[in-house]
Order: structure tokens, then C-alpha cells, then sequence
């Protein structure tokens, strides 16, 4: 027990430090300490559970403090810079092997590229989001099972050789995959768990892996104690634990029922994700609800391509070779591909689950309950923890119901203005009579397509295209699939980007004309009236597409919205300083709908929303997004506000309509 309770009261002392929770320290103080007497009697499976997974508990602390941005996924599976004089051969092997990737689709390549050596950034948006919605993103994170590749090999490699020939080669194999990949957290807890067990075995002791775990803990935060309150690690670590002490639990329950593989893929992935749960809340908001089946599917699919890209990365000086590797390894990253994306285009892909301090607390709790079942022998024990887990479950299975009804009564039949749920992306709908507006589309053909068939529009009036961004335009097609379309606004900023091409050449193939929008443009829309607010005609006062980006205000029977499109800070003082030409009298004393400036980013002048004070807040936002959007900045700046803030990433599609008591929310679930 010596190790375990080392590694959790320094990666508590050095989380304490680092986010400056100090009440902490003394709360995990207190756990060990009983856990410690708690030996005495209980079972040492569930001491030794609760010593390593109290420090994934302490990210509540994020939710405790308010200065901390939200967390993103920017960084996940991303390879920091790294640099020193060591680093150049790595750099050329890196360089080599992206050379040498061949496979069946770019989708296949990114995987075997990820799945090889942690490198996500040949993968499109639209992957990594799919890996997310179904739990898949682990796979393209460096882990335990690339490490024991590489130094495995290297020891069988050497049979002919004694031990501590095997072992140090391998110890050498092991470091130089740590500077191919990176650092990241993931990387450092199995190369060094690894490591903790090499050594072990080259002193003729047989090492507990748990004992492993904790050494890699301890050795970690010493050497760079801000690991301490890196997600990454804090998701390496809870993984390990719940495969090493959870998943032989879940097993024993699972053999007798179903077959043996089915059993172990299902047990492995079970115990994973149970303890990496409270940790991912604090990323995302909804549980993947495919996730299992997902990972089940995709199991037997990851060792072949591992194998065979990490020979294809040995050999990348021989490109002919290395590429054949590659190719084959991307037949089953392929199908890896496919099992994301099928999963995640599912209806109600993710799962509601209560967000903030409380969510968390529910979430750990859930996963406290059923590990508390699993190891304990008390029989009042287990029917306490059945009942725990059962109020939990109906907890959440209420809060779904109330989504899935919220979905039969969507949109409503007087709605006016429609945020569609295009993921990462904007598109936004505006009734008036019989007039349809749509300003911008997204950037995936089906999401915008199935939105306006759901709203019943056959017919677009007034198409506004913002700016020429991808998550704005790259959807056109999907929207103007099987509809007429009347003018056509667009930004006078000058755009060459394939994007700009795109869009302007599908309006122009269906002989949809285009007019540039301007400053002081103005039209009608039904019985409701527009102006353009920016950029000016030539746009020159911009600094790039989205400070040229369109911004509208609509103004309705008795209350407007105000269309932010994409204009950062700058654009929104450049609006604030003529705010008297627009937002006076009525508009002043009328019900304001804002849509959020670029998806909620932190890019916002604070003045001039503190003095609109919108009623409505629209944010258009996909979840799990890898920018942090919206931040906790405009989510403050907009509760300061008294603003009703409905996101897309939490509520799907949403429409508002507007009655003598005010406006009425409708969405559908997202996902």
C-alpha cells in the first residue's frame, strides 16, 4: 500500500498548488488517512481503488473556481513542440513517415497516423468529433498498448541476449518513442509505468502493475509537477486504474453470459470509461451514448493497425516498404473510421447529463456506487449501492425524457427565428409571414438539409452568407438542395479561399446572383425590416474575413435581433460607436434576440452587450468542439446581462416564437 498512498498524497499536494485549491489537500489528506485504517477491515481491492482515483476527483476544483476557462480539446493527441538537440532524427523520422502514409481514404490515414504515434492533425473536424461523440478519441492518444509494442518487440527481439541486454535496449526503444510522439501526459504515465515494470524485471521482482501505476504517479509529479492538473493525465491515469482493478470485477459478472472475447473487450471498456466519466464531464456536457458499442466494435480493429503502423514508422527510411504498411494498416482504420461516424450520425448520439458542481458530484457518486457493488461482499452494502446507481440512472432517464419531448414539439407552429444545429458552424433562420431568411449554412451538407426540412421551407428569400469561412458556406449545396432561392447577400471583402470558390460557384451553376451587403443596406423581409450594420462597402476598415463579416439587424412586430456573425472585438466597437444610428427609440425598447458572435468565442466587447442587454442569446456552437467555445468570458458576460442563453451544443436545433408573454424556447435533443 506504500505506493499508492505516496502517489495520491503528491499528486494532491502538486494539484493543491497548481490551481490554488488548497482545502483540497486537506480533504484527500483526511480519505488516505481512512482508506488507510479502512485496510484493516475491508477489502484491499477497494483501498487501493479509492488512494488512485481520489485525485481524479479533484477536478471538481475547476467547477470551485471561477477564474479557470472551460476546458477544451484542443490539445488531445496533439504532439506539443518539443525541442533540443536530441529532437532532430525524431523530427526527420516524423517527417519521413508522413511521407511514406499511403491508405484507402484520408479519414484511414489520419487513424493510422493517430493510432501509430498520437498525431491527430492530419484528421478532419468532422472525425475528431465523431471520435468524441462515440468515446473514441483515446485511440489516437498514445497509450499503454503502443508502449508495450515497442519495448515488447525489442525484448523478443533479443531473446539471444541476457536480461539486462533485453532490458536496456528496451528502456532505449521506450525513450526514443517518447521523443518521436511527444510528451504528452498519456505517453509519460505508460512509457514510465512501463519503464517501473522493465526494471522490476531486470532485478528478478515481479512488480503489481497497480504498484507500477502508482510509481509512475509519484516519479511524474516530481519531475514536473504541473502534470498534476493536465486533463490528459488525469484520464491516462483513471483509465489504467479502472482496467487494473475494475475491469476483472466486470468480467466475472459478464463471462458466464456472454462469450469470452465479447466478455474481456466489454469489461476493458467498461471499466475505462466508468472512472474516466467524472473527468469527462468536465469537457463535455453529454454522454456518448453509442460509446460502448463503438469501442466493443472497434477493439479488435486497433491491434492490427497499431502493429502495422508502427512498423511502417520504423521503416520510413524505406518509403516503398513503410507505405505498404500503411495501406494495409488502413484497411482496418478505415472500418474504425466508419464504426465513429455510423455511431455518431445516430439519432441521440450523446445522452443528457446535469452540468456544473452538481453533475459532477452525480457522476462521481454513480461511479463510487458501482464500484462499491462490484468489490464489496456485504450483501446490505451492494443493495445500497444498487439503490444509489437506480436513483442516478432515473435521475438522468427524466431529464431524457423531458429532452425527448421537447424534441415531438419542435419547431413550434408560430416559430420566427430558428438556430439549426450544424455543429461546429452557424445557421440561423428568420420567419416573417411567408418569408424565409437564412443567414450562413454550416459546413456539413446533411445537418443544414435535414434542419430546413424539418422547418418546412422550400423556399429561401433572402440568403445571407456572412463570410466565406467553412463552418459558414461549405454547406450550400445541402441547403440549397430542392429549393428556390431568391437574393443573395454576400461580404465585399475579398476572399480566394477554395471555400469562397465553392460557395460562389454553386450559386452560380443554379444562376443564383450575388450582391455584395454594405453598411446602411436595407430591405424588407415579410412585414419585418433589415439593415446592415458592417462592413462598408469596400470593407476596408477589416483586418480579415471575419471582422468583414456580415452583421444585420432585423427588426419585428415588437422586438429585433441583432446578427453577430463573426466579428470579434474590434468590429463590435466599430458597432458601438454608431450604436445611436441603430439602437435607439424602438429598437431601445423592444425585446432584443442575440446571435452570439462567433460561437461564443472570448472575442467580444463587453460594453456594448452590457448595454444591449439582449433578452435571448443564441449561440451556435457544436459540442465538444476543440476551441472552448463558447468560453466561460462571454457565458459570464452574457449572465451578467439576465440573458436566456440557448447553445446548440446543449439543445440542438432551437426556435423561438413570440407571443404577449414573451418568447417560447423549442429544440430538439442534440446529438
Amino acid at each position: 500500500m506504500t505506493w499508492p498512498v505516496v502517489a495520491t498524497v503528491l499528486w494532491a499536494a502538486a494539484f493543491a498548488w497548481y490551481s490554488q485549491v488548497y482545502m483540497l489537500l486537506a480533504i484527500v489528506l483526511l480519505v488516505v488517512l481512512a482508506a488507510v485504517i479502512w485496510l484493516r477491515s475491508a477489502r484491499q481491492e477497494l483501498a487501493r481503488l479509492g488512494l488512485i482515483i481520489v485525485p481524479a476527483l479533484f477536478f471538481l476544483a475547476i467547477r470551485l473556481t471561477s477564474a479557470s476557462e472551460p476546458a477544451t480539446w484542443g490539445s488531445f493527441g496533439q504532439r506539443p513542440n518539443a525541442e533540443g538537440f536530441m529532437i532532430w532524427p525524431f523530427e526527420q523520422l516524423r517527417m519521413a513517415t508522413v511521407q511514406a502514409l499511403a491508405g484507402v481514404n484520408p479519414d484511414a490515414v489520419a487513424l493510422t497516423l493517430g493510432l501509430a504515434i498520437g498525431d491527430s492533425s492530419l484528421a478532419s473536424e468532422s472525425l475528431l468529433a465523431a471520435m468524441r461523440d462515440t468515446s473514441l478519441t483515446h485511440l489516437v492518444a498514445v497509450s499503454g498498448s503502443n508502449c508495450a509494442i515497442v519495448s515488447g518487440a525489442v525484448f523478443l527481439a533479443l531473446q539471444r541476449f541476457g536480461v539486462r541486454v533485453r532490458v536496456l535496449w528496451s528502456l532505449v526503444a521506450l525513450g526514443s518513442y517518447v521523443l518521436l510522439v511527444g510528451s504528452q501526459p498519456s505517453v509519460l504515465r505508460a512509457a514510465t509505468m512501463a519503464a517501473a515494470i522493465l526494471l522490476a524485471y531486470l532485478s528478478g521482482r515481479k512488480v503489481n502493475p497497480l504498484v507500477a501505476l502508482s510509481i509512475a504517479i509519484t516519479v511524474l509529479v516530481i519531475v514536473s509537477p504541473e502534470i498534476a492538473v493536465q486533463y490528459g493525465f488525469a484520464l491516462s491515469v483513471a483509465a489504467t486504474s479502472g482496467i487494473l482493478l475494475i475491469a476483472p470485477k466486470i468480467y466475472e459478472l459478464l463471462k458466464p453470459r456472454m462469450p469470452r472475447w465479447v466478455s474481456l473487450a466489454l469489461s476493458v471498456s467498461t471499466a475505462a470509461q466508468l472512472l474516466c466519466f467524472p473527468i469527462l464531464l468536465q469537457l463535455q456536457d453529454r454522454i456518448p451514448t453509442y460509446s460502448l458499442a463503438a469501442n466493443l466494435l472497434s477493439e479488435p480493429l486497433v491491434a492490427p493497425v497499431t502493429v502495422l503502423a508502427i512498423l511502417g514508422v520504423s521503416l520510413s527510411w524505406f518509403p516503398p516498404l513503410a507505405s505498404t504498411l500503411f495501406w494495409l494498416a488502413s484497411l482496418p482504420a478505415a472500418l474504425i473510421a466508419i464504426i465513429a461516424q455510423t455511431f455518431s450520425g445516430l439519432p441521440m448520439s450523446t445522452t443528457f447529463w446535469a452540468t456544473g458542481l452538481v453533475g459532477t458530484l452525480s457522476a462521481v457518486a454513480l461511479v463510487i456506487a458501482i464500484v462499491v457493488y462490484l468489490v464489496a461482499k456485504n450483501s446490505s452494502i451492494r443493495v445500497s449501492a444498487v439503490a444509489v446507481v437506480s436513483v442516478l440512472i432515473l435521475s438522468s432517464a427524466s431529464m431524457l425524457t423531458v429532452e425527448a419531448v421537447r424534441s415531438a414539439i419542435w419547431p413550434q407552429h408560430d416559430w420566427q427565428i430558428a438556430s439549426c444545429d450544424v455543429g461546429q458552424g452557424d445557421a440561423t433562420v428568420l420567419r416573417s409571414g411567408a418569408s424565409i431568411a437564412l443567414i450562413d449554412v454550416g459546413k456539413f451538407d446533411s445537418k443544414i438539409d435535414r434542419c430546413l426540412t424539418d422547418l418546412g421551407i422550400s423556399e429561401i428569400h433572402l440568403l445571407v452568407l456572412t463570410h466565406f469561412d467553412q463552418d459558414h458556406v461549405l454547406a450550400i449545396n445541402g441547403a440549397l438542395k430542392g429549393r428556390t432561392v431568391g437574393r443573395v447577400l454576400v461580404s465585399p471583402f475579398i476572399d480566394e479561399r477554395p471555400a469562397a470558390k465553392a460557395a460562389l460557384s454553386a450559386l452560380h451553376v443554379r444562376g443564383v446572383k450575388t450582391t455584395n451587403a454594405y453598411k446602411n443596406m436595407r430591405g424588407t423581409l415579410g412585414t419585418a425590416t433589415w439593415i446592415v450594420l458592417s462592413p462598408s462597402m469596400t470593407a476596408s476598415e477589416a483586418e480579415d474575413s471575419n471582422d468583414a463579416s456580415i452583421t444585420m439587424l432585423f427588426r419585428f412586430a415588437d422586438y429585433s435581433l441583432l446578427a453577430l456573425a463573426d466579428i470579434g472585438e474590434k468590429g463590435q466597437m466599430r458597432l458601438a460607436e454608431n450604436i445611436d444610428t441603430w439602437h435607439e427609440g424602438w429598437v431601445a425598447e423592444h425585446d432584443l434576440v442575440l446571435k452570439v458572435s462567433h460561437h461564443g468565442s472570448a472575442d467580444q466587447y463587453a460594453e456594448l452587450i452590457e448595454y444591449i442587454r439582449p433578452r435571448v442569446s443564441l449561440i451556435s456552437v457544436g459540442k465538444s468542439n476543440g476551441y472552448g467555445h463558447p468560453t466561460s468570458r462571454t457565458l459570464k458576460l452574457l449572465g451578467r446581462t439576465n440573458s436566456l442563453i440557448c447553445r446548440t451544443d446543449q439543445l440542438g436545433s432551437i426556435s423561438l416564437a413570440r407571443n404577449n408573454k414573451g418568447f417560447t424556447v423549442a429544440n430538439t435533443a442534440a446529438g
